[in-house]
């Protein structure tokens, strides 16, 4: 590989400078074109114009000097065969002057220019996409493939020469530039880049397949443009570095400028080789020389960039860029074999070979292992789901070494042992939604053993020095043939020297006394199937996302033990519990998102799964006060192991509870039905209804969900369109002012849609079948969070008492202060509506089984000739300590209030989304009960269903969740627990606008 030669300086000529009234000139006498504008365009060799004639036509006219006339022509050439073989490939096509030519000289001066027009491909430079997603990343990946197949048959008898960029002289361009980086950092990156990844470029190179590559895919080339479901590929520009090239050397540079900026630069490249990959199917040796190209042209363009700034030319402004610089740095300490391992699982391969041999050989002797330490081991269960940890907040660090501590010191007969794979609450954790996920997932096994135990060695092995910051100890194995490893021991006082040959049950050291983490001492004990060289530290917990791949680098050690143990690495529930849903569920028991969520706890406003990543719970309006409320879980556990039984039992929690909670209602409405579930208060509440009035007709809201029971489900138009409407149930237009004739912008709004209601009562009356009762909802969730209108529900109850019909208010979601302006949805329509049921469930007892309904004394006398009425667990014991201390919790913590404030704040910002975001639609709401709707076209009012899943889908992958409801399921559901803070809607915000942002 060349190190110092000019002819690959074509960097420094820099472009030609010809005036404004030059290039009119070449336009009207080579082109026939009368150039409304001419525009500059960035360019490194070229001098580019972006032209516009009169006709609106747009061009781009190139200039450069007479050295490029056969890259030129080349180019030329092999546009023109793209446009012949990939004619959907959005490309420049070259625009012939008026003899003909693609490529033509001209005077200026003393000098001759080359000089060719290309048309102009509309589109903004991936560069400008601030949120990149996957599947734009999966379609970049694609179209680049797609090029790459598309030139593999091109050929040219004039090839141009290799110039400054091209891989096989980036030992030239790195020689001649790392004399300039001023910044020490840069430089030493820069300099442990060459070494360490230059030399697999020299060995490897002539070996990979060679195709006319474009050799400059970056994110400046790459143009995108956005449609409904988001950003996608447009078209791809500036052929000009293009000639014959190791193939994979466009997806190289395509990486390496799109790794720039992101948190996750493996994550981008991955995503860009596995669609890259499947366009255009890569040999292994490509794959494995990927990552080393990436970081190369990384180091090249940092340190060109640096020395361009010494020398203070920028010709091209994207030599500029802060963040090609800090991705060098960080792929400095990037180890080559974890990159490649990464690139290689993406495109669906082993990620790293070397570590199936060495699973497979532990395997088969793991029964021969000696004792590592003299006690008998156990596990201890350090994981998120672990109950150790029960109780206790993930947010208090303290608070979970002390019973992490508690629970590894109570092993008094048997040495415990911290899990390979455990994903544990104790490593750090994220601080908001959006940023990277927690490395929390345990690369080792732990003995937690007293200071000064001996330790000794489980297998034969060699003394290594270290190295590595850390690791006490490293021993490599070759156990059989083609079988290599290393492990390693952290946390240990050294016996052993470098170099010295250790057969099994040889002492390596002891227990060392100090942890520095505030746990019991231990040794750690890894193993990896990687040379150790590139790594400055060995990682001890890694993300969830990622783990695939570090446990082929560092696979379980576990087998190291020995088999006498019970210890085996964690295994998560998920699958096991997907599983076993599906032979004992039915197949229509619904699940939250594509891929189900294992739920391990929940604090407040989060939920923690199994892996111990939180989740912001914008969804589940059943925990009302928050998940594990310390004073609810407190309440329900003194009752109950006090007393829990059936109401036919006097007990004076009951009665008080119904003193408390007939308070919160009108005058009136004092006597309690206690039930389970808000289906069984709306059911009770039918049957009380139809046996008094003597009728069976029943008028609901239409795409209204009022429960499961048969009697509920024939209410439920959510329901029974699955089976049927029965004869007896009458649907009314649903009062919708986004969708429905009467909008918000119309004052009689709720009175012209309350007619509907009181027409239906009036066509039912004259048909002989007056209506038994009027159920409602006083927010329609399952019609997608439409709010009532103003002036709604007062005449329909007043025709309701002219007519002897009932009205049931379903407060099941909607009450306990949810709305924020009232205590109980039906009373945000004025203080004249009293229901004559009130039923109400989910949030009443904060997630625990209970419900209610409340009516009249004398509607509950006339009921009385059917008999008793018994609910089992209906108003036991403990449902009613835990409601009582609900209602205390509402008022202390004053939270009916801030559903009323801070609900108001979140739909203010979400509102402000919809002025960045086309797919927002409307946004509506009371209290904490919201609803963003999304459509594909604001004047249509098309339904966003499917990109609204996508959405909850992204916002799960980004540590948020909601859902979508609604007729349409276009309608993102909003019901957060009553302490939602300001904090918890700006993260919701935040998070959503970049996901919107982004597409998918």
């Amino acid at each position: 590989m060349q190190t110092n030669d000019e002819r690959y300086e074509r960097i420094t000529a820099g472009a030609p400078k010809p005036t404004d009234s030059f290039v009119r000139a070449i336009l009207r006498d080579q082109y026939g074109v009368q150039a409304v504008s001419c525009w500059p365009l960035a360019g490194e060799t070229d001098h580019n114009t972006h032209v516009v004639d009169g006709t609106g036509a747009q061009y781009v006219l190139k200039v450069s000097g007479p050295q490029d006339r056969r890259a030129n022509e080349f180019q030329s050439a092999l546009l023109r065969q793209l446009a012949e073989r990939e004619p959907g490939l959005q490309i420049p096509r070259v625009v012939e002057d008026r003899s003909g030519a693609l490529v033509t000289t001209v005077h200026d001066g003393d000098q001759d220019l080359v000089v060719r027009m290309l048309t102009w491909v509309s589109g903004t430079p991936l560069a400008e996409v601030r949120r990149r997603s996957a599947e734009l990343l999966t379609d970049i990946g694609t179209t680049a493939g797609r090029l790459a197949v598309a030139t593999a048959t091109f050929e040219h008898p004039g090839p141009p020469s290799p110039h400054y960029w091209h891989f096989a002289h980036a030992g030239t361009a790195l020689v001649g530039s790392i004399p300039r980086i001023e910044d020490p950092d840069l430089r030493a990156a820069v300099e442990r880049l060459r070494e360490r990844h230059l030399p697999m470029l020299e060995e490897g190179l002539p070996r990979l397949p060679t195709a006319v590559v474009h050799h400059d895919l970056n994110v400046f080339n790459v143009l995108v443009r956005r449609n409904h479901d988001g950003y996608r590929v447009s078209g791809v520009i500036d052929f000009g570095d293009a000639l014959p090239a190791p193939r994979v050397a466009d997806l190289a540079v395509l990486a390496s400028s799109a790794m720039r900026g992101s948190p996750r630069p493996l994550t981008v490249a991955a995503t860009l080789a596995a669609a890259y990959h499947k366009a255009c199917p890569l040999e292994e040796a490509e794959l494995d020389l990927l990552f080393p190209l990436i970081a190369i042209r990384s180091a090249t363009v940092a340190a060109t960039t640096a020395r361009l700034t010494a020398e203070q030319r920028h010709g091209d402004p994207r030599h500029r860029s802060q963040a090609a610089i800090e991705l060098a740095i960080a792929l400095a300490d990037m180890p080559a074999v974890l990159g490649t391992a990464v690139i290689r699982q993406a495109c669906g391969l082993d990620p790293h070979p070397p570590a199936t041999s060495v699973t497979q050989w532990f395997a088969a002797n793991t029964a021969s292992m000696a004792p590592l330490v003299a006690d008998p081991l156990v596990p201890v269960d350090l994981s998120a789901s672990g109950a150790l940890f029960d109780g206790i907040d993930p947010r208090d660090p303290e608070a979970l070494r002390t019973a992490a501590r508690t629970g590894i010191l109570g092993h008094d007969t048997a040495t415990p042992v911290g899990r390979y794979g455990e994903p544990r609450f104790l490593a750090p954790r994220r601080r908001r939604t959006g940023e990277q996920e927690p490395a929390n997932v345990h690369l080792g096994v732990d003995v937690f053993a007293a200071a000064g135990t001996a330790v000794h060695a489980p297998l034969a092995g060699v003394v290594e020095d270290s190295g590595v910051a850390g690791v006490d100890l490293v021993l490599r194995h070759e156990p059989a043939e083609g079988v290599g490893f290393r492990t390693l021991y952290t946390g240990l006082s050294v016996e052993v020297s470098a170099g010295e040959r250790v057969e099994p049950h040889r002492l390596l050291g002891h227990v060392a006394a100090d942890t520095g983490d505030g746990l019991p001492p231990r040794v750690r004990v890894q193993t990896a199937t990687a040379p150790l060289g590139e790594w400055t530290a060995v990682p001890i917990g890694v993300t969830h996302s990622d783990r695939g791949v570090w446990e082929a680098l560092f696979p379980d050690p576990t087998p190291l033990l020995g088999a006498r143990h019970t210890v085996t690495a964690w295994t998560p529930v998920i699958h096991r519990a997907v599983q076993g849903r599906r032979v004992h569920l039915p197949n229509t028991h619904p699940t939250y998102f594509s891929t189900p969520i294992a739920m391990a706890s929940g604090r407040d406003c989060r939920f923690y799964d199994e892996q111990g990543r939180s989740y912001l719970d914008a969804l589940n309006n059943v925990t009302l006060v928050g998940h594990s409320h310390p004073r609810l879980v407190k309440a329900a556990s003194r009752q109950l192991g006090r007393l829990n039984t059936n109401s036919r039992f006097v007990y004076d929690v009951l009665t008080e509870y119904a003193e408390r909670l007939t308070a919160t209602l009108p005058d009136g409405l004092d006597v309690v039905y206690f039930v389970n579930s808000g289906s069984e208060a709306n059911d009770l509440a039918l049957r009380m209804a139809r046996y008094v009035t003597g009728r069976d007709d029943v008028v609901v809201i239409d795409d209204a969900y009022h429960g499961y029971t048969s009697a509920v489900a024939d209410v439920s138009p959510s329901r029974y369109r699955h089976y049927g409407k029965p004869d007896t149930t009458h649907p009314t237009p649903v009062p919708d002012r986004y969708r429905g004739p009467y909008g918000y912008d119309d004052p009689e709004a709720g009175a012209r849609y309350a007619r509907q209601v009181i027409g239906a009562f009036d066509r039912l009356a004259g048909e002989g079948r007056m209506p038994a009762a009027y159920l409602f909802e006083a927010l329609l969730a399952g019609a997608g969070q439409i709010v009532l209108p103003p002036g709604y529900l007062a005449p329909i109850f007043a025709a309701a008492a002219e007519r002897g019909i009932f009205t049931i208010a379903d407060e099941v979601q909607v009450g306990f202060g949810r709305l924020g302006e009232a205590f109980w949805g039906f009373q945000t329509q004025g203080p004249e509506i009293v229901p004559d049921f009130v039923t109400m469930g989910k949030a009443m007892g904060n997630g625990f089984p209970m419900a209610a309904l409340v009516t009249r004394r004398d509607i509950s006398q006339a009921f009385d000739a059917t008999g008793r009425f018994f609910s089992t667990y209906g108003g036991n014991p403990v449902a009613c300590a835990i409601g009582l201390e609900l209602l205390d919790i509402l008022e202390d913590e004053n939270l009916q209030h801030n559903a009323l404030s801070v609900g108001q704040y979140l739909r203010d910002q979400l509102a402000e989304l919809a002025g960045r975001h086309e797919l927002v639609g409307d946004v509506r709401g009371q209290g904490f009960y919201s609803g963003v709707e999304f459509v594909r076209d604001r004047h249509t009012k098309e339904p966003a269903g499917e990109e609204t899943l996508i959405v909850c889908e992204r916002l799960k992958d980004e540590g948020v969740l909601v859902y979508p409801t609604g007729a349409f399921w276009n309608v993102l559901k909003l019901k957060p627990p009553l302490m939602f803070s300001r904090a918890h809607a700006d993260e919701f915000t935040v998070t959503l606008d970049e996901i919107l942002e982004a597409g998918w």
